[in-house]
Formats: structure tokens, C-alpha cells, sequence
């Protein structure tokens, strides 16, 4: 089972939805990304394989650290408008793993030449 049908399947199981019959013709996951840059660029794919169309406005829900990487690198690569981009960090609880993958951000960040970011 991929990432996205783990969370399509704890929605559902949850009772997320109000109807599930009535979201079974709007729901779909991507299934091959195999990380964050592919996670945008198949989704785009994926929306436009069910839709027939490209989506009008993208909007990105993830950790607040990763959010230079996807406005300033995978936003910019697939040359998405900015006005059309949303990207909306949330903080999880703090824990030694978190610290270390701020960490680890920070220094890709600083390698990649955003020192915006702040480097160590």
C-alpha cells in the first residue's frame, strides 16, 4: 500500500467524509512519486488524467520547513505561477526527529544556495 492510499484509507475508515458514495467518483490518490518534487509534479498528472484538465490553483499542505523547498525549487522547476501556489505549513509536535530533519533541511537549503533559510 503507497503513502497515499494509507491516508485515503484512514480518511475513510475515520469517517472524514460525510458520504462516501458520493466521494468515490471525486477521490483518487497518486501512486508512484517517490519523493516530495514527484509528489507535485505526478499530482498534476494524476489530476489532469481524472479531470481532463490541468488544476487552476495548487495548494500544498506539509511541514513548515519544507515550504523554501517547494516554493523556491519544485514550484520554479515545473515553472508553476507563483500567484497560482499556495503551500501551507503546519508545526507538529517538537521531538529530537523533527529538530534533525530541520536540521537536514537547513543544510540542503544553504547548499542549494537559499541561505534565506538560515545556514549551521
Amino acid at each position: 500500500m503507497t503513502e497515499a492510499q494509507s491516508y485515503l484509507r484512514l480518511a475513510l475508515s475515520s469517517n472524514t467524509f460525510t458520504s462516501k458514495e458520493d466521494i468515490s467518483t471525486r477521490l483518487t490518490t497518486e501512486d508512484f512519486a517517490l519523493d516530495s518534487f514527484q509528489n507535485l509534479l505526478f499530482s498534476i498528472g494524476r489530476f489532469k488524467e481524472y479531470t481532463g484538465r490541468y488544476p487552476d490553483q495548487i495548494s500544498v499542505v506539509g511541514y513548515e520547513f519544507k515550504k523554501l523547498r517547494f516554493e523556491n525549487l519544485h514550484r520554479a522547476a515545473i515553472r508553476w505561477p507563483e500567484n497560482k501556489f499556495s503551500y501551507y505549513g503546519i508545526d507538529p509536535d517538537d521531538s529530537e526527529n523533527l529538530r534533525e530533519a530541520i536540521e537536514g533541511e537547513v543544510r540542503v537549503c544553504c547548499f542549494l544556495n537559499y541561505p534565506s533559510q538560515g545556514c549551521l
